[in-house]
Order: structure tokens, then sequence, then C-alpha cells
């Protein structure tokens, strides 16, 4: 029973620190200071578990611990819970909670070219998943969307951190299967930037990116150590739309509209775009002023946010789909188990995949890239999201 004990309680101790570091890079806090409190916890990691076992082992009982050793291995007791319980949750109830508005209906993985002038020693480990990009479509059931907007196509893609570790011809290659989609339109949810060279890609990459009514983006935490204002003035000249803390309404009529006006052509159908960077660029969209939701539905609410944390912020601005990405998926996944790292005030729970929430649905992309090049159990997504007015299964 001892054993059993201190091993709920080592797994508790990681679940606790575990904790502390996503909640730590999901805040405003400096990059350095982010930097060097991680690594802070990273010690704290290795040395308290070597510390605990060497005070418990040789009289094998809790009770002889100083009180402060009591105090804290209850705590990891209770953290171990957290965890133990989350990790069922997600495994056995949320995602047949969700199933009835989403759905994934197809996926292909594809190893791009890359440039082997960008190699990093990391891409050579085996199974590192990098190089890929596993290009994924779902289905979205909004409820309150116009019949005139069903079948939207967006591709979604995130977090594609130009640093030059990955050759410039990858996202070419990410490009060219975006506009092979050929999408209503483009949601680029932040962290584009990591190295200032690589805004020389930009009229190569992201301002190749093809669509039907317009190419959107914001900007994430990794963007914020870049020169922004060049950023959003060189991806505005590309013709890109940037939506951080704003929003835009734009009219849509499709080919295949079923809803047709009275001399038979597409009625268009209004959609309001907006961006929320927080915590990393305030303000988020000022909604007051934005148009009201009409009986028919209209206008369709969409926002693009890097960090899924905003969701409460979407849902009480009545959004009916949220874009973000930020957390990669985790990058490296246990089988089983899942994500461990994910910077976010939820931890795991949002880290990547489709939810809903009342009225709204989040979609989170694990990211095109990533500052580190290393991914295990979760390649590189391409999302093209399809959204339906009723319900196709």
């Amino acid at each position: 029973m001892t054993v059993t004990l201190l091993l709920l309680a080592l797994f508790g101790h990681a679940v606790l620190w575990t904790g502390f570091v996503n909640r730590l890079h999901a805040s405003a806090v400096p990059h350095r200071l982010i930097n060097g409190l991680s690594y802070a916890s990273l010690v704290a990691v290795i040395t308290i578990p070597v510390a605990l076992v060497a005070r418990i082992w040789p009289a094998m009982a809790f009770d002889k611990l100083p009180v402060g050793w009591r105090v804290y291995v209850t705590i990891c007791w209770v953290m171990a819970v957290v965890g133990i319980t989350g990790w069922l949750w997600r495994l056995a109830i949320a995602r047949r909670y969700h199933g009835e508005k989403l759905r994934l209906l197809g996926r292909r993985s594809i190893s791009p070219l890359v440039d082997e002038r960008h190699q990093h020693p990391l891409l050579a480990l085996p199974g590192n998943q990098c190089l890929r990009v596993d290009v994924v479509e779902r289905s979205l059931c909004l409820d309150r969307m116009h019949p005139g907007l069903d079948g939207l196509s967006i591709v979604h893609l995130s977090d594609l951190h130009f640093s030059g570790r990955i050759g410039k011809c990858y996202f070419e290659e990410v490009v060219r299967l975006s506009n092979e989609i050929e999408p209503d339109m483009v949601a680029i949810t932040g962290d584009l930037i990591d190295k200032a060279h690589c805004i020389d890609w930009l009229p190569d990459t992201l301002g190749k990116l093809q669509s039907r009514h317009g190419v959107y983006f914001v900007l994430g935490n990794h963007d914020l150590r870049f020169d922004t204002y060049r950023l959003r003035k060189t991806l505005s000249e590309l013709g890109l739309v940037d939506l951080g803390g704003r929003w835009s309404e734009i009219s849509v009529d499709r080919d295949d509209n079923a809803s047709k006006s009275e001399n038979g052509k597409p009625d268009k159908c209004s959609i309001v775009l907006a961006g929320n960077e927080l915590p990393w660029f305030p303000p988020a969209a000022d909604m007051s002023d934005a148009p009201a939701r009409r009986s028919d539905g209209q206008p369709l609410r969409i926002l693009l946010s890097h960090s899924p944390d905003q969701l409460d912020w979407a849902i009480a601005a009545d959004f009916d789909l949220m874009l973000a990405g930020h957390l990669h998926g985790g990058q490296i996944r246990i089988p089983l188990v899942g994500p461990i790292l994910s910077p976010s005030r939820k931890g795991v729970k949002y880290a990547s995949g489709m939810f809903y929430a009342k009225p709204t649905i989040l979609h989170v992309s694990r990211g095109i890239s990533s500052e580190v090049p290393l991914r295990f159990y979760c390649e590189p997504e391409l999302a093209h999201l399809i959204l339906r007015h009723t319900p196709t299964y």
C-alpha cells in the first residue's frame, strides 16, 4: 500500500508541475521570464521526487514525514485524482458528447519535400512527424446557420513558426495543398514568424493562398517577439485581411447555394469575422457595434483566436464557430494517455480537435510547425472544415 501511495504521489507531482508550466505558457508573461520559470520547474520535477523517495523509503511510512512534506504529498494525491479523472473524461465521455455536432469525414497523411539546406538535427529522429501534413476534412453542424451557407468550406491553418529550421518549400507545399481544396475562405490563427529573416518567405507562401472570399489572420504570442507592425503590414500588402482586435462583415454567395432569390440567383448571406489575440495583443474585437443576429440566423459569427482559452469570451459574444491553435496538439502524445504539455489555462482539455459549448463550436488546430521541430503521434495539421446547416449523417 505504501508503494502504491508513493507512486500516486509521484504521479500527482508530475500533474501539478505540468499544469503549472501549461498555465504559465498561456499567460502574457514576458517569454524570457517564462523560459526561466520553465527551467526552474524542470529542476523541481526532477529533484522533489528524489528527495521524497529518500525520506519515505527507509521507514516506508508517510506519518513520519515532516509537516511540510505531508502537506505537499496530500496536494499531490489530490492532483493525481484530478489528472486521472480528467483523462477518463476525455477518453470515455467527452468524445461521445461532442459527436452529434462534429464529424471526421476523412484524412490523408502527406510527406512534403523538404529543403536539405534547412534540415534540423531533431528531424532525423526516428518517428519524428514534423515533416508530414495530416490533411483532415471535418463536418461541423451549426444549428443557427442560414441554409444558404450550407457547405461553406474553410481551410484552417495555424502555428506555422517560420524559423528556417524547416525549409521554406515545406510551407510552399502546405499552401499548394490548401489551394488544391479550393476553399471558400482561409483562416490563419497565429504564430507565423519565429525569425525575422523569414518574413521574406511570406510572398512565396502565405501570399500565394487562394480562396473565394478571402484569407484572414490573427497573430499569436510568438509574433509578439517580432516587429508586429511590419508583419501585419506585409501580410496586408499581400492581400490577407488582419482581424486582430477587430471585426469585419462580408457577403457570400455560392454557386451551389440552395437558397435562391425571386430572380433565381443565389441569395447573399452575411458572415461576421472577428479576431481575439488575447492575452498578448489587447483588446479583443468590440462586438457591441457588430450587426445583430436576425431571425434567419444571419450573420453567421466566426472568431479567429490564437488561444482556445478565449472560448468563454466567444460564448459570451455569441459566436457560432471559433478557430484556434497555440497548443500544437501537445506535439508529443503518449498512446492511450494523449498529450502532456499544452500551454493553456485548461491544460490538455482543448489540446486539439473539435468541441461544442453552446452556442459555439471550437476547432483547435494541431498547427503546421513548431519552434522545436519535434512531434510524435501528433502530425502537423491542415484542416478542411465544411459547415453544415443540418446534420448530414
